[in-house]
């Protein structure tokens, strides 16, 4: 099945920036700037794409913090790492569901407008706990509502035709099964935020 999105992905990498993805990047980084990551944060971008979200992490977290982008597709990390750099930014090929990272790693790990195309939600939720550090946070976001997010997939159709966002009390669940607290969640019209920490 990721195979199958990883595909998706790397195909429409080249053009993806010039098909429609931009065009709700100020609800994007609304959300991004809204979250508060503090100066000298360690962030996990996951399935940070081209990397449309980068350069608000990377002024979020200042020259004392770190930035790791994340993600499945090859291609897209590629295009990513041509528009975005720093000393403190680095490029990861992995699925979040199996990272690389050792335990307590990150103060915050942001899933941007990527987790309905998550395979094995279980394990990817277990695998953000492990590697957040206790405080640290996590954060599920889209510049649409949970509704408009499962219409746009249902459309698309194909590889990504039945990667849904999951329904609010699932989310919740799906996080506090995994030992996060402070679960909340908000779907609105133009955006979809899940925050939960990982206990102290």
């Amino acid at each position: 099945m990721m195979t199958a999105v990883r595909n998706f992905f790397n195909q429409r990498a080249d053009t993806w920036d010039d098909e429609g993805v931009r065009e709700r990047s100020a609800v994007s980084e609304r959300i991004i700037r809204g979250l508060g990551i503090l100066p000298g944060s360690r962030v996990l971008d996951v399935g940070c794409g081209t990397g449309l979200i980068i350069p608000w992490l990377l002024e979020a977290v200042g020259e004392s913090g770190h930035v790791t982008a994340l993600d499945i597709a090859e291609r897209m990390l590629r295009i990513a790492r041509e528009k975005h750099g720093g000393s403190n930014l680095e490029f990861i090929h992995a699925d979040i569901a199996d990272t690389p990272f050792l335990d307590c790693s990150f103060d915050e790990v942001v899933c941007h407008n990527c987790f309905p195309h998550v395979g094995d939600k279980l394990s990817a939720v277990a695998e953000m706990f492990r590697i957040l550090r206790p405080g640290g946070r996590a954060t599920v976001c889209h510049n649409e509502s949970r509704e408009e997010v499962n219409a746009l997939h249902r459309f698309i159709g194909g590889e990504v035709g039945l990667d849904m966002l999951p329904g609010i009390d699932e989310m919740e669940r799906l996080f506090s099964d995994a030992g996060f607290v402070e679960v909340s969640v908000h779907d609105g019209e133009d955006m979809f935020v899940l925050q939960a920490r990982k206990p102290e």
